[in-house]
């Protein structure tokens, strides 16, 4: 039952976050109506990528970098343990 429950509760997520997908994507490309700007920011979502393409590209470098310094620490981590190894062997 909990299984069941737990599937369930995914699906609303997934359909919730397809709803909003879809209203953001109908907020910044929908039609202007005379005299009013009710949808279509097409100029404020160019200027919101502008500005946030610089920190995305700090944190995935952020995270990139922080990951090969990790792999690099369990190389050297297995590296030294299969020469204990090696060692208990000859012994």
């Amino acid at each position: 039952m909990g299984d069941n429950m737990s599937s369930v509760n995914n699906i609303i997520k997934m359909l919730i976050g397809i709803v909003l997908l879809i209203f953001g994507i109908v907020w910044y490309t929908g039609p202007k109506i005379t005299g009013y700007e009710l949808l279509g920011y097409w100029p404020e979502l160019l200027s919101l990528l502008k500005a946030t393409i610089g920190g995305f590209l700090l944190f995935v470098g952020l995270i990139i970098a922080w990951m090969g310094y990790d792999d690099y620490k369990m190389d050297q981590e297995m590296t030294k343990e299969e020469k204990e190894k090696k060692e208990e062997k000859k012994d």
